[in-house]
C-alpha cells in the first residue's frame, strides 16, 4: 500500500466516515508525501487531531482542512532535537 492510500485508509477507518475523501483531501495527503513528512508522523498527527475534535464534540475535519495544522506540527517537530518524533 502506498503513502496516500495508507493515510486515506487510516483516516476513513479512524474517523468512521463512510464517504470517500475528496480530490482536495487526496491532494493534501499527496502534498505531505511530496514534502517528505514521514508516514508515521502524519498518522500520529492525524490521530491527535481527530482525538481533539472528538473531545470537543465537533465535526471531523477532512485531511484538506487539517493540512495547515499537520504542516505546522511537522515544522515545529523539525526544531525539536528528539529524533523519536519521526518514528
Amino acid at each position: 500500500m502506498n503513502y496516500v492510500s495508507t493515510v486515506a485508509d487510516f483516516f476513513t477507518t479512524r474517523s468512521g466516515l463512510t464517504a470517500t475523501l475528496s480530490p482536495e483531501d487526496y491532494a493534501a495527503i499527496a502534498e505531505w508525501e511530496k514534502q517528505e513528512i514521514p508516514l508515521a508522523f502524519v498518522l500520529r498527527a492525524l490521530e491527535r487531531r481527530l482525538n481533539d475534535l472528538e473531545s470537543k464534540q465537533t465535526r471531523i475535519a477532512p485531511p484538506s482542512e487539517l493540512q495547515a495544522a499537520i504542516n505546522y506540527e511537522f515544522a515545529q517537530a523539525l526544531h525539536v532535537s528528539e529524533p523519536s518524533v519521526f518514528r
